[in-house]
C-alpha cells in the first residue's frame, strides 16, 4: 500500500503549482496586450492609408487646363482642400463628363475628416454636397502646397494626418465631455504623403 501524501507535500505541491499558474497568466496577460496594440496599430495604418490613398488619387488626376486659366482647379486652406478631379467614372449618371470638384476637411468637433463632392461639370471648388465620414479618430490635418508660378495648381502638396489608436477611440466616444482632455493626452501617431502633381503646370523655381 502506498504511504499518503503528508500535509506538507499537499501545500507545497499547491504552492508549486499556484506559482505556474500566475506565471501563465502573466503570459496570457502580457500576449493579449502586445496582440492588442498590434491590432490597433493595423487599425490605424489602414484607416490612415484609405485616406490617403484616395486624395493622393484625387490630387495627381487633378483636372488642368493652361487655355482656361478661369478655372480653379485645387484650393487649400491649411486643414482642408478642395479640387476638381478627373474619375474613372461619372459620380452622378446625369453628368455630361467624368470630372468632379471635391473636397477634404478636417471636423475638430468630432475628430473626423470629411469627404464631399459635388454632382459632376461644376467646374468649381465651391459648389461641393453635403459631407461623409471618410476616416474617423482624426486629431489633425494638414495641407500644404508649393504652387508655381502663373498658377494655383501645386507641383508638390504634403498632407499630414494624425490619428489616435481605436481604444482612445471608444473613450473619446463614451466620455464627450472628456473628449479634450483624452485627445490632448492619449499617444497619436503622424502620417505624411508627399503628393507629385505634374499636370503640365508652371513649376517653381526651387524645383
Amino acid at each position: 500500500m502506498k504511504k499518503p501524501f503528508t500535509l506538507v507535500e499537499v501545500l507545497v505541491a499547491m504552492a508549486v503549482l499556484s506559482v505556474f499558474l500566475l506565471g501563465l497568466m502573466q503570459f496570457y496577460a502580457s500576449t493579449e496586450s502586445v496582440l492588442s496594440s498590434g491590432l490597433d496599430r493595423t487599425d490605424m495604418f489602414e484607416r490612415a492609408r484609405i485616406a490617403m490613398d484616395m486624395m493622393a488619387n484625387d490630387l495627381t488626376c487633378v483636372y488642368y487646363s493652361q487655355s482656361d486659366e478661369t478655372l480653379t482647379p485645387f484650393n487649400s486652406s491649411g486643414n482642408s482642400f478642395t479640387v476638381c478631379t478627373i474619375r474613372p467614372e461619372k459620380v452622378e449618371p446625369s453628368a455630361k463628363t467624368n470630372i468632379v470638384c471635391v473636397q477634404y476637411s478636417y471636423q475638430a468637433s468630432d475628430n473626423t475628416l470629411q469627404y464631399s463632392h459635388d454632382s459632376g461639370d461644376n467646374f468649381s471648388v465651391g459648389s461641393t454636397g453635403s459631407s461623409d465620414e471618410l476616416v474617423e479618430g482624426v486629431t489633425n490635418f494638414e495641407v500644404k502646397a508649393l504652387t508655381g508660378t502663373g498658377t494655383n495648381l501645386p507641383a508638390l502638396v504634403v498632407l499630414r494626418l494624425e490619428l489616435v489608436d481605436k481604444k482612445t477611440l471608444n473613450r473619446m466616444k463614451a466620455n464627450p465631455d472628456m473628449k479634450d482632455t483624452i485627445r490632448e493626452n492619449a499617444p497619436k501617431r503622424e502620417f505624411r504623403r508627399l503628393v507629385v502633381i505634374d499636370r503640365g503646370q508652371p513649376k517653381p523655381d526651387s524645383m
